[in-house]
Parts: C-alpha cells; sequence; structure tokens
C-alpha cells in the first residue's frame, strides 16, 4: 500500500516543480491575479427624504431628485433608494425631530441645522479629498463643518430676496431698483406709493410690501439695513447698540405706515404667496431666492405678471446685509452597517456633484467652476455675496424673536422695547 502512495507523491512534487515557472510567468504577465479580492458594495435599501425642488418646467419639484434616484440604481444594481417626500408645512420639524427608530438614511439639511450639533449625523470627512475642497466656493464646507468634523456636502446657496410685480411698479409710474440696488430711503417712497386702497362701496387695500416672518430670516434684510449683526467683534451671538435699535425702527416705521400687508404677521405661508401671485394685493414679495423658478413656471403658464429681483435697501451700511442658513445640502444619518455608510455618502455626492442643473432649481451653485446663465439669477447672486451665516443652531431661536417682533409691531412698542426681549432670546 506505501508504494502507490508513495509514487503518488512522487509525482505530485514533480508536477509542482515543472508547473511552477509557467504560474509564476502568467502572474509576472498580469494573466493572473493573486491580490486579495474586493469585498462587494452594498446591496440593500437606503432611504431618503428631501423636500420639493420646484422649477420652471417642474411644479410639483420632485423630477430632480427622481431622475438622481433613477441613474443612481442603474449604476449601482442591488441598490434601492426609497424616497419619501417632505412637505413644506412640517419637513423641518419633521427632520429635526428624527430618533434612532424608522429614521431616514439620508436627510436634507442647512447651515443651521440642529442634526448637526446633535451628533444625529455621520461625519463625512475620510470621504472628502484636498480637490472637492478646493473646488469649493469660499465657506460654503464651513457652514456644514462642527469641531472639525463635515456633517454634509452642498447642493445648492440660496438668499432671501425681494420679487417685484414690474406691473404695480409701471402703473404708479416707479422704477423698478437698477441692478436690483436701492436705498432704504428710495424703498420707502416707493413702497408708499404702492399702498392705496380702491372702490367706493367696498374699498380693496393695496400694499407695497408683503413676506412671510415666523418661520423665516425674512426680517433681517431690514433689520441689519443700518450695519447691525448678529456677532459683535469679539465674536459673541449678539444683537444690541445703535444699529441694531435704528434697524428695528426701520421695520417699525413700515409697520406704522401700513405699507406691509397684514397677512404677514399671521402664520399661514399661503396668504402671503397668494396676496403677491394671486391676488396681485402686494407689490414685492420678500421670500427665499428659490421660489424664483416657480415664478417662472406660473409665469411661463400666463399665470403670472412680468416680475423682477431686487436685493435689500441700503441704510447706513450702504450694503444690502442679510442673514440666512444660505447652503441646502444632504447628510447620513447614524449608520452601524459601514458599507451602507458608505453607499449612502456616494448617493449625496452624486446628487451634489451635477452642479450644472442646481441653478434650474433656483439654486446658486456651490463649485466656483459654474457660470450663471440667467441675469435674475446673477442678481440673487449677489444678495448671496452680502449674505451672513446663522450662529449655529440657530433656527429655534430665530423663530422665536419673529414672534417677539410680530408682537412688538402688533402692540406698537418701541424699538428699544422689542430689543430687550430678543436681547432675552438671544442670551
Amino acid at each position: 500500500m506505501k508504494k502507490p502512495f508513495t509514487l503518488f507523491l512522487i509525482l505530485l512534487i514533480i508536477m509542482f516543480l515543472l508547473s511552477w515557472p509557467y504560474y509564476m510567468y502568467l502572474h509576472d504577465t498580469g494573466k493572473i491575479d493573486f491580490s486579495p479580492i474586493e469585498e462587494e458594495d452594498y446591496r440593500g435599501i437606503i432611504t431618503f427624504w428631501d423636500f420639493p425642488h420646484q422649477s420652471s418646467d417642474d411644479p410639483t419639484g420632485y423630477n430632480f431628485i427622481k431622475k438622481k434616484i433613477q441613474d443612481f440604481e442603474y449604476y449601482h444594481p442591488g441598490v434601492i433608494i426609497e424616497f419619501e417626500p417632505l412637505k413644506n408645512s412640517d419637513g423641518y420639524e419633521r427632520v429635526s425631530d428624527i430618533g434612532s427608530d424608522n429614521k431616514p438614511d439620508i436627510v436634507p439639511i442647512t447651515s443651521d441645522s440642529p442634526l448637526i450639533y446633535d451628533g444625529k449625523l455621520e461625519p463625512l470627512n475620510k470621504y472628502i479629498d484636498r480637490n472637492y475642497k478646493d473646488s469649493l466656493k469660499e465657506q460654503v464646507l464651513d457652514s456644514f463643518t462642527y469641531k472639525g468634523s463635515i456633517y454634509g456636502l452642498p447642493l445648492g446657496m440660496y438668499s432671501s430676496v425681494m420679487f417685484i410685480n414690474k406691473d404695480l411698479f409701471s402703473e404708479k409710474e416707479i422704477e423698478v431698483p437698477q441692478d436690483g440696488e436701492w436705498t432704504y430711503d428710495e424703498f420707502l417712497e416707493d413702497m408708499t406709493k404702492l399702498t392705496y386702497q380702491m372702490g367706493k362701496k367696498e374699498k380693496k387695500s393695496y400694499y407695497g410690501l408683503s413676506m412671510y416672518i415666523e418661520g423665516s430670516y425674512n426680517l433681517w434684510g431690514i433689520l441689519m439695513s443700518d450695519g447691525a449683526n448678529i456677532v459683535n467683534d469679539k465674536g459673541l451671538v449678539s444683537f444690541e447698540g445703535p444699529q441694531a435699535e435704528s434697524g428695528l425702527k426701520k421695520l417699525i416705521e413700515l409697520s406704522e405706515k401700513g405699507v406691509i400687508d397684514p397677512v404677514s404677521y399671521g402664520d399661514d405661508y399661503n396668504k402671503v404667496w397668494d396676496s403677491f401671485t394671486v391676488l396681485k394685493e402686494s407689490a414685492v414679495l420678500i421670500d427665499e431666492s428659490y421660489k424664483i423658478q416657480y415664478l417662472k413656471y406660473l409665469q411661463n403658464k400666463n399665470k403670472l405678471f412680468d416680475f423682477d429681483v431686487a436685493l435689500y435697501p441700503e441704510g447706513d451700511s450702504d450694503v444690502p446685509l442679510t442673514l440666512s442658513p444660505k447652503v441646502y445640502g444632504y447628510g447620513v444619518t447614524k449608520q452601524i452597517d459601514k458599507k451602507k455608510l458608505e453607499m449612502a455618502y456616494k448617493f449625496v455626492k452624486f446628487i451634489t456633484d451635477s452642479q450644472e442643473s442646481v441653478e434650474k432649481i433656483g439654486y446658486i451653485p456651490v463649485k466656483k467652476s459654474i457660470a450663471l446663465n440667467d441675469e435674475l439669477m446673477k442678481k440673487i447672486d449677489k444678495a448671496i455675496k452680502y449674505t451672513d451665516y446663522p450662529p449655529p443652531n440657530w433656527h429655534d431661536k430665530n423663530v422665536k424673536i419673529n414672534k417677539a417682533i410680530i408682537d412688538g409691531l402688533i402692540n406698537k412698542e418701541n424699538e428699544k422695547r422689542i430689543l430687550i426681549r430678543m436681547q432675552k432670546i438671544i442670551n
């Protein structure tokens, strides 16, 4: 029995010695690869929440993101992006309140998003290289950075601007601000002329200005018009001093002259929007700049007047300063599965990388290399350059400040009293 087994071993050794040089030749020439086999990418479901991004040819606002999902799933077989649309009415609260159960994998964020500071998002530093950072405009990535960790990728930039009904301006023989810029005195004079009543028996009121105040940053362009800022020279969050008082005084003046549509003081955004677009009761609407694309959609359907874009009026500061979260993007929630985290990041990168399309949904591109073509978007880009970022985790304080200002205006309080109430909220 031993002889056959011994003979078999001898033959096996001889075959190995004869074949080994051939295998080494195959390896050296690249015809055989002994390198470790890479692990497969994640396959499965990734859940994703997002707000609508309306455009001039998509009033629903979801075609942009649905196309991104379709293309990504094509390039990554086995990955399913489960998309849930968010409503503007309660979407921010839903995102802010996500817990450990039934949370989405990818959420929209802005620079004032509490998710960044509450530890609910994954830091993405290890995926972001120097070339990507260098491709972005100054401070854009800083808006999603906290204590050295980057918690999101930016899609686009925005601010609050003034949308103008050019027909109403023309009827009152008022010139639209050249290049979108005007002084506060010019602005006040125009708003006063555009505030009037018509009708003999049942008078109908028209107003120069409307804006949704409660859940927005729309007031800050007036509050900061004389040079006040929310962060003082020492880097502390504060809104006080002569410039803050005079900015508030300008707002009070607009309210006392009756140029602000009363719907602005309420909690119904739709009434403010309809006052400008449907009823044509207000000549100027202060709103977030990305709404421009839905206005264009209405205009293309002959459902809207000719409109223009203007910046905030310039007071003593001589520049149209304002405050806004300014950057919209996406973050990835805390993940146990690292492969899923990597795939979620890839999807976020896929959405945000193709910057050529963000102008179509109302945003200013975050990358330096992308040029703007639309003249109105160029005005919005100028407004963004004069827009400051809010302090960290500022959203909830901003809402409380707005409510304090609304109460002050309705109760006809002076600027000093309103400012004291604001300071209590800030501190």
